[in-house]
């Protein structure tokens, strides 16, 4: 798992997210939790690449709900997409649905926090 090569990072289940978690402590690693086949996944997924290529300050992941289970399970996904803030592995905040100004606001202010 390199932050250097993608800006967003896939995780497939809670062993490679407890590593993250790990490595970077004091980061604030937002879980984007997503399926392949919904819409509204989709339409958000260039926005929030957009953020993780521009926002250097926090680790951006995508765990396809399908595949992690034991993730969606921990954070109790109800819906897709569903963003989790988390710090230590514990939930800052989370934001469900596709809603693109919010989540644009909730990057900047986590970054701003780490900075």
């Amino acid at each position: 798992m390199s932050l250097a090569k993608e800006p967003i990072l896939e995780l497939t289940d809670m062993r490679e997210f407890e590593q993250l978690v790990r490595q970077h402590p004091d980061k604030v690693i937002i879980l984007d939790f997503f399926a392949t086949w919904c819409g509204p996944c989709k339409a958000i997924a260039p926005l929030y690449k957009e953020l993780a290529t521009n926002n250097k300050g926090i680790i951006f992941c995508k765990v396809d709900v399908d595949e992690a289970e034991d993730l969606c399970s921990k954070y109790d996904v109800k819906m897709m997409p569903t963003f989790v803030f988390t710090k230590n592995g514990e939930t800052v905040e989370t934001l469900e649905g596709c809603v693109e100004e919010e989540l644009r606001r909730k990057v900047h202010q986590h970054v701003s926090s780490a900075q």
